[in-house]
Order: structure tokens, then sequence, then C-alpha cells
């Protein structure tokens, strides 16, 4: 006869927990770092494109289409390209980051699934060996 033992479905519930907390663990400091590397990069787009500012300034300064009263159409195209495309590569490398963010959002969302699919998993193993202990104390009690 079969007897139930709860102390073998306890102990895998907590192993179920405790993976389920060091995954949690290990996806938040993948996200915090890649969040940190992310926002590093911004920023150093940021001073590159700041430090290169006046030198692109400067440059048309030494063909004569910058200084004291020089308006240039050159130079003003040439400021509103250079801001454009620091716009652009700011924004796609803060895209970059944002889809980092939701993938790791989404692999957190499985994780927690996979980990409610596996306590439910073994909730049923654990009804089903209970019924069948009940099943056989009944059937020691009827004789069979």
């Amino acid at each position: 006869m079969s007897v139930f033992d709860p102390s073998v479905y306890e102990a895998r519930r907590r192993g179920l927990q405790q993976n389920y907390a060091a995954e949690g663990a290990m996806n938040a400091y993948q996200q915090f770092i890649s969040q940190q590397r992310g926002r590093r990069g911004v920023a150093d787009l940021v001073r590159e494109y700041e430090k290169a500012a006046p030198q692109v300034v400067s440059s048309y300064g030494r063909r004569g289409l910058s200084g004291p009263n020089v308006r240039s159409g050159v130079l003003n195209r040439a400021l509103r390209e250079f801001a454009q495309q620091r716009i652009r590569q700011q924004s796609d490398m803060e895209r970059q980051l944002a889809e980092s963010a939701m993938g790791y959002d989404l692999s957190e969302r499985r994780r927690q699934e996979m980990f409610q699919s596996a306590l439910q998993d073994l909730e049923s193993e654990k009804a089903k060996e209970i019924a069948e202990s009940a099943r056989s104390i009944l059937a020691y009690r009827a004789g069979a």
C-alpha cells in the first residue's frame, strides 16, 4: 500500500521556488547591466556630438562660411544635417535600449508562466497521489 508523503511535494515546491528566485535575480541583474550599457552608450554619443559641434563650425569658419556678420546657408544646412544625424543616432540607440528592456520583460513573463505551470503540475501530481492513497486505504478497509 502506497502512503502519501507530503514532504516529497514540499521539497519539490521549494526547489521550484528557489530556482525561480535565482533565475529572477539573474534576469534582473542582466537587465540592469544592459540598461547601464545602453545609457552609457547614449551618453557617449551625446558627448561625441557636443565635442564635434565646435569643430564643425570652425571648419566652416576656416573656409569663410561662418563668423561675425557672415550668414551662410551652407553652414546652416550643415548644422541642421549635423543635428538631424545626432537625433537619428540617439533615437536609434534609445529605441534599441527600449527593445532590450521589452525583451527582458517578455522573458520575465514567460518565466513566471513556466513557474506557475510547474506549480500547477506539481499540485496535480500531489492530488493524484492523494486520491490513489485514499483508494488504497478504502480498498484495504474493504478487505480487498
